[in-house]
């Protein structure tokens, strides 16, 4: 019985599907192409953006012509302080611009598109938004500490918990 137990423990785990999330560095600065920058890249609801500057630039999120025209009079949300961590809550496209008078124009604008995350269930509704949700959050760097020396602490915590459930359905067998 404590086998089946296991095995059933097991199965249910390895059914559900596996969420992941991915933090990508901004570097937020001039002279960068983001165009190519942002190419090859793929962003889903759920991943964060983690703009890091210095305090002669800020983050805007603008709409697309307000980003084509490198307006930020109307920005949608606006930051600064050297380090904002935009979490992607809704898919569609998203616009980010440095509002510093000729930084937008030199090409700081950021264009991306975000993707819907995959859905462990069918037949839910989905809400469309011009203006994707966002959360934000002010923090030091991921790269110091034991993030920095070890990665994704997410990825550890799946490894620790693999082997866990291994080492279960090995006592139990």
């Amino acid at each position: 019985m404590a086998m089946a137990m296991a095995a059933l423990l097991l199965l249910v785990f390895l059914a559900v599907p596996a969420v992941h999330s991915v933090q990508t560095n901004v570097p937020w600065n001039e002279g960068i192409d983001y165009t190519t920058w942002a190419a090859g890249k793929t962003f889903t609801v759920g991943d964060t953006l983690v703009f890091v500057y210095t305090t002669n630039h800020a983050v805007d999120i603008v709409d697309e012509s307000h980003y084509t025209s490198c307006n930020s009079g109307n920005a949608l949300h606006s930051y600064s302080g050297g380090q904002t961590t935009i979490t992607l809550t809704t898919p569609g496209p998203m616009y980010f611009l440095c509002p510093t008078i000729g930084h937008c124009q030199a090409g700081m604008k950021l264009s991306i598109t975000v993707a819907a995350a995959a859905s462990s269930s069918s037949g839910s509704s989905s809400t469309t938004s011009t203006t994707p949700a966002i959360t934000t959050t002010t923090s030091s760097p991921t790269t110091s500490g034991v993030g920095g020396m070890f990665g994704n602490m997410n990825n550890w915590v799946v490894i620790g918990f693999s082997v866990v459930v291994a080492g279960f359905v090995g006592f139990m067998g």
